[in-house]
């Protein structure tokens, strides 16, 4: 193994959102095509499986294909504020509508003012409205929420950027006013504007990081409520554009896939969605397509791009381990050993990689000890900050204590049986029954199926990140083995 050679590769960000390479590296899967030329208004995937780079790298292509991409970014949102203005007219989970409706007007209005000038009498009246109310505000999105106000149950506008410019006449009353009145009169302008436009230009807004503070929200109810009427007010507005024929304008989101399933449960309507989305999916079903799949050529072309001396070269070729590294799953390949540690997403593995790359690198070798030793710090961040993020939220109070039963559990195989014992075991009145939470776990990849093949004597495995289908109670589980190296690091 050539260790400087290792030492030039690059595996990049675990995170695309602020990787500076990310043009270089991004595995493109015709993203273009299957989000903005298709009727796809949600992009739904887990944590970790590339959103924010797809989001990222729909802006930088809309520079080559005559398109104007309005991304906001939802990281340091005032959402606090903004679950303070439920309009009382609408009952739950359709409070929040007006007050996004409101946003994404307004970003509309913004983006179409920034086209160049155009004879159009609905252009000339967006150009007085946007100069007058929204002045030059660059994070229009936080600034709108931020400066509403809500008196006597009704939504209240105050422009961002009111008087900026002098001398500009604008029939559209906003300052004071009532946001449905505004919404409904900014409706009809756009509709007007985008029927009668002269221009090619298609202009969509994309909104990401909507759950970038997931974790943080004391009442996490009414998050839910609050993302499920931006959803609605999305789906409804992009709807009412595709039936008057206007293809030249939509809002797309970004959103974890957990948090979809949640919104799901509260909401019979968010059926109507499927049709409308796009599901991120990195599983790799059969791990003799391991070297066909979209993981390994991630890797590889993070691998050529950095390093053009072993372009071309198999991942074996370049980490060369000896015969006794310590492996699970009976599998003797290095690269599919570490993508059954992950939870086949592309964070996951980047992180593994970059971790045993850095033990490497500090040992001159890569052999067992080296192995463990990356595999313990990988895996100590994957359940205490990976994971933690995800359940700590749904788990709430119970959390201590479902990490307290599942050291208890142990690494071996167990039956329903035998974890409803332990579950019993623990001094704690857990909220969800132990059928539900085994349902939930596996759910979020902590444990999985298994069973003995009867011919080879070897156990089998099933996951959620690889197969099809729900938890099986009449199989027996174990959780997955990085998470078990995590618990007990």
């Amino acid at each position: 193994m050539d260790i400087e050679k290792i030492r030039q590769i690059d595996f990049g960000e675990i995170d695309g959102y602020g990787d500076p390479n990310l043009e270089k590296y991004f595995l493109d899967n015709g993203y273009w095509g299957k989000i903005i030329d298709s009727n796809v208004f949600f992009v739904v995937g887990k944590k970790g499986t590339g959103k924010s780079a797809i989001y990222r790298m729909i802006e930088q292509a809309s520079l080559h294909n005559g398109c104007l991409v309005i991304n906001k970014d939802f990281g340091e949102f005032p959402f606090e504020k903004l679950l303070s203005l439920q309009d009382d007219n609408f009952a739950k989970p359709n409070q929040y509508q007006t007050i996004w409706r409101n946003v994404i007007f307004n970003l509309f209005i913004q983006a179409i003012a920034s086209l160049p000038d155009e004879d159009n009498s609905y252009y000339r009246e967006i150009k007085a409205y946007k100069e007058m109310y929204l002045g030059n505000a660059l994070d229009l999105h936080k600034e709108i929420v931020s400066k509403a106000v809500k008196s006597q149950g009704s939504l209240l506008a105050h422009g961002v950027g009111v008087g900026v410019e002098k001398g500009v006449q604008c029939d559209f009353r906003y300052n004071e006013d009532n946001i449905t009145t505004i919404n409904s009169t900014l409706s009809r302008l756009l509709e007007n504007y985008f029927i009668t436009t002269a221009s090619e230009a298609k202009i969509v807004i994309q909104f990401d990081r909507l759950d970038d503070n997931y974790n943080q929200y004391q009442d996490l109810e009414e998050y839910y409520q609050a993302i499920i009427s931006l959803f609605k007010a999305v789906y409804n507005y992009n709807q009412s554009l595709r039936a008057k024929a206007v293809r030249n304008a939509k809002v797309v989101l970004y959103i974890r896939s957990d948090i979809m399933k949640a919104m799901a449960i509260r909401d019979a309507e968010s059926a109507r969605w499927d049709d409308f989305r796009i599901d991120l999916d990195w599983r790799v079903n059969n791990l003799k397509e391991i070297y066909d799949s979209d993981l390994y050529k991630m890797v590889m072309k993070r691998i050529d791009v950095s390093c053009p001396a072993v372009a071309g070269k198999d991942f074996g070729e370049i980490f060369v381990s000896g015969s006794d590294l310590k492996r699970d799953y009976q599998v003797h390949d290095l690269f599919k050993t570490l993508v059954l540690q992950t939870l086949f997403r592309p964070r996951d593995l980047i992180k593994l990689l970059k971790t045993l790359q850095s033990a490497i690198l500090s040992k001159g070798t890569l052999n067992s000890a080296v192995y463990g030793d990356a595999l313990k710090k990988y895996s100590n961040w994957l359940v205490n900050t990976e994971l933690a993020n995800e359940i700590n939220p749904v788990l709430r109070e119970d959390y201590p204590y479902v990490i307290e039963l599942l050291r208890l559990c142990g690494s071996r195989n167990l039956s329903v049986k035998t974890f409803t014992e332990r579950y019993n075991s623990v001094k704690h009145e857990f909220t969800l029954k132990p059928l539900e939470l085994l349902n939930y776990l596996y759910g979020v990849g902590v444990i999985e199926n298994s069973w003995k093949n009867k011919a080879t004597g070897k156990y089998m495995h099933r996951s959620i990140f690889r197969n099809e289908g729900d938890f099986d109670r009449n199989l027996n589980f174990r959780i997955l083995p990085a998470v078990w190296s995590g618990l007990t690091v």
